[in-house]
């Protein structure tokens, strides 16, 4: 009965005891008063009851409209998605064939390196697609819907064109109707992030170089949300973390085609091509390396003689790029260029030499010690090191952006945290780490940025910050100036460990899209121009007399992401 009805009771009853009591005597009247004001107590205990009861089965309610949530992505959608896309085609129609199809997101020259989306889908199965979208429950008059998000400049200007051929691979299986949208750079990492985009495209760089990295990040419950994946499979964790942490190269092959397998079965994301980089260059520039790593310090770049600096002066270089500044807080950079900022302003405990995927010691002054087991791993810090500031470095230091990073949760901390358990400082100069296996590729992990430490003067303990006024690193550089979007300004660290850069200082300049860069190297506003010039603008700065094009031997990953928590919209 509901609260309402018991209340019309209770004043009916308060009603009819005084039309009594102006009937009666009073000692009866008394009687009946007190009667019915125990019925009036007995009705508000009923009451009260009934109320407790309404708000047990309001609970319940509740408890069971919190069912499971109605997810977008399905695997059989996922599945019609990689089956309807041919890569082939993408790569001749936008490319010319300068590209290469991806049937895996690990590169084919890597050890253990399948190409399991080839063997489930070929080059591509419509009629798969097709009845997968049926057997879902959609029609020709009842189409799946969605929303496709790319960065319209970021990754060069062919994107809006590799977007397009894939929405109508897409709307050619009759069943499927995808709405294109795009934003910028910096809003675009911002919302995949946040998980607001249901489908999208990004680039990939390997972290350090072994399978994992091509893996691991997408497709582990631990690092996938940092790149707004949100995937989480226990079987494909338990093969991951088998396969990473294994020495034995025969159990490693049979678990990656494992892992394969099951990557092109549920379907994480999807690859799609390996697009080559590009740098251009004036003419008497020198000291560009880029090895596979990916890594480009500044610090060995000078002028030839006779060279003609866009800055008029050869303490000084320009560098272009149509990179945007999403974070430069080494806890939480997650992005390309801002792990190259970070790694020029800071040096990681360990660093490769230039141009190659050979590892040196860095912050750290000897390769690690290595316990019996692979669980730990020890270093000795150099006895110089400083930030730019002057301030003494001290295994504390590391310890403190262990702690830091774990407790800000930022883009970067999954990459650190699958792999570390714990860090302790055992006197000043040395710092280990307790790993949760034994990773053999943790050396060249202890190489990335959030292993760079930070400043406590430019990052508080308890805060991300994104946009620091000033980078007083350990790095070869410090940052002196950041105007977002358009430019920063780095100039020598006075308190450099290493040999002082050959340039003092160095200009970034932000551009908004590639092809105002490449006239900007050509017409020699800028000395470099790099990131993202992309193979149309590449190739026609070959041929332009003082401008030297190369191909970098690291090519790029582009791959379409699921967000697999994003939710039906009513």
């Amino acid at each position: 009965m509901k609260t309402k009805k018991f209340l019309v009771l209770l004043a009916v009853l308060v009603m009819a005891s005084i039309l009594l009591g102006a009937c009666q005597p009073a000692a009866e009247t008394e009687e009946m008063v007190e009667e019915t004001e125990e019925m009036v107590e007995e009705t508000e205990a009923v009451v009260e009851e009934t109320e407790e009861m309404v708000e047990e089965t309001e609970e319940m309610v509740e408890t069971t409209d919190e069912t499971e949530p109605e997810y977008l992505w399905t695997q059989p959608l996922r599945e019609a998605i990689a089956a309807a896309i041919d890569r082939e085609v993408i790569v001749d129609r936008v490319f010319e064939g300068r590209n290469i199809p991806a049937y895996h997101m690990v590169p084919e020259s890597y050890p253990y390196a399948t190409e399991p989306f080839l063997d489930k889908y070929g080059t591509r199965d419509l009629d798969m697609a097709i009845q997968l979208l049926t057997d879902e429950g959609y029609t020709a008059d009842n189409k799946f819907v969605f929303d496709l998000w790319y960065p319209p400049e970021h990754y060069g200007t062919t994107t809006a064109d590799v977007m397009q051929v894939i929405k109508e691979q897409l709307e050619d299986t009759g069943l499927i109707t995808v709405n294109l949208n795009s934003m910028n750079w910096a809003e675009y990492v911002d919302g995949f992030v946040a998980g607001e985009l249901p489908f999208f495209i990004l680039g990939w760089f390997p972290d350090f170089v072994d399978p994992d990295t091509w893996l691991s990040p997408f497709a582990s419950c631990i690092q996938s949300p940092d790149n707004g994946v949100n995937y989480c499979n226990e079987e494909m964790d338990t093969l991951l973390t088998a396969a990473a942490s294994s020495s034995d190269p025969a159990e490693r092959e049979d678990l990656y085609q494992q892992i394969g397998e099951l990557f092109a079965e549920d379907v994480p994301t999807i690859p799609l091509f390996w697009e080559p980089e590009f740098i251009s260059y004036r003419v008497g520039v020198e000291g560009i390396k880029i090895g596979a790593p990916f890594e480009f310090m500044y610090s060995g770049l000078n002028f030839a003689e006779g060279a003609s600096p866009a800055s008029g002066s050869s303490d000084t270089i320009i560098i272009g790029t149509t990179d945007e500044v999403n974070s430069l807080d080494a806890s939480d950079a997650y992005a390309t260029h801002d792990w190259e900022i970070i790694k020029n302003t800071g040096a990681a405990l360990l660093g490769y030499v230039p141009g190659t995927a050979e590892l040196v010691p860095a912050a750290a002054a000897a390769m690690p010690e290595v316990s019996d087991d692979g669980l730990t791993y020890t270093f000795t810090l150099r006895d110089d090191l400083k930030f730019a500031d002057g301030t003494a470095v001290t295994a504390q230091n590391y310890v403190d952006s262990w702690d830091r990073l774990n407790t800000l949760e930022g883009q970067v901390s999954g990459l650190v945290q699958i792999y570390v358990d714990s860090v302790e400082a055992l006197d000043d100069l040395t710092v280990v780490y307790h790993l949760k296996d034994s990773f053999g590729f943790f050396p060249a992990l202890a190489a990335t940025a959030p292993f760079v430490v930070t400043n406590p003067a430019n990052f508080i303990a308890d805060e991300i910050v994104q946009f620091p006024e000033a980078l007083d690193g350990i790095g070869p550089y410090r940052m002196v100036s950041h105007t977002v979007g358009e430019q920063m300004v780095l100039e020598a660290n006075p308190e450099y460990f290493g040999e002082a850069p050959l340039i003092p200082n160095v200009i970034i300049r932000y551009f908004a899209d590639p092809t105002t860069m490449s006239n900007a190297v050509e017409t020699g506003e800028i000395d470099i121009a790099w990131r993202t010039l992309g193979p149309v603008e590449s190739i026609r700065l070959m041929d332009v007399e003082g401008v030297i094009t190369d191909k970098i031997e690291a090519p790029a990953l582009r791959y379409m992401v699921f967000n697999h928590t994003f939710l039906v919209e009513e």
